[in-house]
C-alpha cells in the first residue's frame, strides 16, 4: 500500500513536472508571440503616424518657412499621438522638434533612419538619443512638396514605454500560468490513475495552442479532477484570446481613425456620451478630443440639428442625412448618422464631411456672374445710347459723330480688355497656364518698367525710383508674367498717387526668397478694404471711373502664387500703399 502510495507520489510529481514544463513553454511562445505582436503593430503605427506627420507638416514648406509654427505643430501633433515628433531640412537641420530646442540640437543628416528614409522612403532604428539620452524607437519619411524633397519627419516612442507593456502582458501570462500550475499541483495525486490520458490530452491542446490556435481547448475527463484543470486551462486560454484580439481591436480602430482623416468620425454611445472623436471632427466642430471623449455630445457641440439626426437614427435604427450649418465653427457640413448596435450595445456612427468650400464656390460663381454682367452692362448700355442719338440725326454733325464713334471705340476696347483679362485670370485659376519658368535678373526687368512709364509719371510730375540691394540674386519665373505683375502694381501706383508724389520700387532678399514691393505716397486704402483687394472686380470706390476692370489684382495674386510666392499689401489712408510679393530664388 506505502509502495503504491510512493509510487501515486511520484506519478503525481511527474504529472506536476510536466503540467510545469508544458506551461513554461506554452508562456515562453506566448510571451514571444504576444511581444512580436505588439511590437509589430506598434512599428505599423508608428508608420502611419510618420506618414500623416510628413503630410501634415509639408504645407509649411509652400512658400517662407515659419519655423516656429512649425514647431507649435510638432508640439500638437506630439501631444495627439502622444510620441516625439521632429522634422528635419533636406540638408539634416533640426527645424522642430517636440521634446527639445531644436536650436540645441546638432546635425542630424548622419542619423541611419533619416539616411534610410532619405534612400528608401522609410527609415526605422532603435538606439540612444543623443539628445534625451534615452533609448528611442525611430520612424522617418521624407516629405515632399510638388514632387521636390524638403525634408524629413520622424516620430519616435521610448523603448522603455513598449518595455513596461510587454511587461505587464507578459505578467498576466505568467500569472495565468502559475495559477493553472498550482491547481493542478493540488489535483495531481487524485489523478494519478488518469496521468496517462491527463498528460495526453493537454500536451496535444498545449502544442495546438504553442502552434498558433488560440481557440485551442481542453476536454474534460471523467472525473471531477480532472475537468478543474481543463477549466482552468481554458480559461487561461480564453483570457490570452481577449487579450491579443484586444490588441488586435486597438490598432484596427486607431487604423480606421488615421484612415479618415479627411471626414469627420464620431462614435456615440446610447447614453449620448462621445466614445471615440478623431482629429479632422475636432476641426469641423472647434472642439477638443481630450474634452469631448466621455462627455455629453449635446453639451459638448451644442448643435441641435446634429442632435436631432442622432435621436432619429437611434428611434428609427436607419441611417439618417443632413445638410447643416455648425454655427461654432461656421462650417457647412454633411452629415451622416449611422445606427451601431451589437452585444446589447447601441450607439451612432456620425461622419461629417466638410461642404464649406462648395458653399464658397457657389458664391464666388453667382458673385463673379453678377459682376461679369454689371461690368459689360455698362459700357453697352452706353453704346446703346450713343448709337440711338447718332440714328436720331447725330449722324448729320460730322464733329459729334466722330466724338461718338471714338466713344464707341473706348467701351469696345474696354469690354475686350475685360475679355481678355477674364480669360488669363480663368487659365491662372484652373492651373491652365504652364510657366516658361528659367532664372530671371530683376535688375533689366525693373528698368524696362520704368521705361515704360515714364510718359505717365512726367506728365503727372510723379517720381518714379527704384532701390535694388547689392548683389540682388535671380529668380525663378517666367520674364514675362513677373514683368506684367510689376506693370499692374506700378500702374495702380500712378493711378492712384496725386501730382508731386513718389512712386518707389524695392527688391530684397529674404531668405530663399526675393521680395519686391511697389510703394506709393498716394490716397490709401481704407482697412476694412485690404481683405477683398485681390478679390475679382472688387474696387475700393466703385463709383470711381479710373478705366480699370477690377481684375488687375486678382491677376497679380494668381501669377504670383503660381510661381511658389505670396503676396500681400499694407495701406494708411492719406499715407499711401505698399504691394509686396515674393519670388523663389534661381540659386
Amino acid at each position: 500500500m506505502r509502495l503504491l502510495h510512493t509510487l501515486q507520489w511520484r506519478i503525481a510529481l511527474a504529472y506536476t513536472v510536466l503540467i510545469f514544463v508544458s506551461m513554461g513553454a506554452v508562456s515562453l511562445y506566448l510571451v514571444n508571440f504576444v511581444r512580436n505582436t505588439y511590437i509589430s503593430n506598434l512599428e505599423e503605427r508608428l508608420e502611419h503616424e510618420t506618414g500623416l506627420v510628413s503630410e501634415a507638416t509639408a504645407r509649411y514648406f509652400r512658400g517662407p518657412l515659419d519655423t516656429a509654427d512649425l514647431h507649435v505643430a510638432s508640439e500638437r501633433i506630439g501631444k495627439l499621438i502622444q510620441a516625439r515628433v521632429t522634422v528635419i531640412a533636406w540638408d539634416g537641420t533640426v527645424l522642430a522638434d517636440n521634446w527639445e530646442d531644436p536650436s540645441k540640437m546638432e546635425n542630424h543628416a548622419g542619423r541611419s533612419e533619416v539616411q534610410e528614409a532619405l534612400n528608401s522612403g522609410l527609415g526605422r532604428a532603435t538606439r540612444v538619443s543623443a539628445t534625451v539620452k534615452q533609448e528611442l524607437l525611430y520612424t522617418a519619411m521624407p516629405i515632399h512638396v510638388d514632387g521636390l524633397l524638403v525634408g524629413v519627419a520622424r516620430v519616435a516612442v521610448p523603448t522603455s514605454q513598449i518595455q513596461a507593456n510587454v511587461n505587464r502582458i507578459i505578467t498576466t501570462i505568467t500569472l495565468s500560468a502559475f495559477v493553472v500550475a498550482f491547481l493542478s499541483l493540488g489535483l495531481a495525486y487524485y489523478v494519478a490513475r488518469r496521468t496517462s490520458r491527463s498528460v495526453r490530452s493537454v500536451t496535444v491542446a498545449a502544442r495546438r495552442l504553442a502552434g498558433g490556435d488560440l481557440e485551442q481547448r481542453v476536454e474534460a475527463l471523467a472525473s471531477d479532477e480532472t475537468q478543474e484543470l481543463a477549466t482552468a486551462f481554458n480559461r487561461m486560454a480564453a483570457a490570452l484570446r481577449d487579450m491579443i484580439q484586444a490588441l488586435s481591436s486597438e490598432r484596427n480602430k486607431l487604423s480606421a481613425v488615421l484612415d479618415t482623416m479627411a471626414d469627420g468620425i464620431i462614435v456615440i454611445v446610447g447614453d449620448g456620451r462621445i466614445e471615440l472623436l478623431n482629429r479632422a471632427a475636432e476641426d469641423l466642430l472647434s472642439v477638443r478630443a481630450k474634452d469631448a471623449i466621455g462627455s455629453r455630445f449635446i453639451e459638448t457641440v451644442r448643435d441641435h440639428e446634429l442632435q436631432r439626426l442622432l435621436s432619429k437614427s437611434l428611434e428609427t435604427k436607419h441611417q439618417q442625412h443632413s445638410e447643416v450649418e455648425v454655427m461654432r465653427s461656421r462650417r457647412f457640413l454633411s452629415a451622416v448618422a449611422t445606427p451601431l448596435t451589437g452585444d446589447g450595445n447601441t450607439g451612432v456612427l456620425l461622419t461629417l464631411h466638410d461642404l464649406t468650400p462648395f458653399r464658397h464656390l457657389e458664391t464666388t460663381r453667382r458673385e463673379f456672374v453678377s459682376n461679369v454682367s454689371h461690368e459689360l452692362r455698362t459700357p453697352l448700355a452706353a453704346m446703346m445710347a450713343m448709337a440711338e442719338t447718332l440714328e436720331g440725326g447725330a449722324l448729320e454733325e460730322p464733329q459729334i459723330a466722330r466724338d461718338f464713334v471714338q466713344r464707341i471705340h473706348g467701351e469696345i476696347d474696354r469690354m475686350s480688355e475685360m475679355v481678355n483679362e477674364l480669360l488669363e485670370l480663368s487659365r491662372l485659376e484652373s492651373g491652365q497656364v504652364k510657366l516658361q519658368a528659367s532664372p530671371v535678373d530683376l535688375p533689366p526687368l525693373i528698368q524696362e518698367v520704368l521705361v515704360r512709364f515714364q510718359e505717365r509719371v512726367r506728365a503727372k510730375e510723379i517720381r518714379l525710383d527704384a532701390f535694388l540691394a547689392d548683389g540682388l540674386p535671380s529668380v525663378f519665373g517666367e520674364k514675362e508674367k513677373l514683368g506684367q505683375v510689376l506693370s499692374n502694381l506700378v500702374d495702380n501706383a500712378i493711378k492712384f498717387t496725386p501730382e508731386h508724389g513718389q512712386v518707389t520700387i524695392t527688391a530684397n532678399v529674404a531668405g530663399r526668397m526675393v521680395e519686391v514691393a511697389v510703394r506709393d505716397t498716394g490716397i490709401g486704402i481704407p482697412e476694412e478694404h485690404l481683405p477683398h483687394i485681390f478679390e475679382r472686380f472688387y474696387k475700393v470706390d466703385p463709383s470711381r471711373r479710373d478705366g480699370g476692370t477690377g481684375l488687375g489684382l486678382a491677376i497679380v495674386k494668381h501669377i504670383v502664387q503660381a510661381h511658389g510666392g505670396e503676396v500681400s499689401a499694407e495701406s494708411k489712408e492719406g499715407a499711401g500703399t505698399t504691394f509686396t510679393f515674393t519670388v523663389p530664388r534661381a540659386d
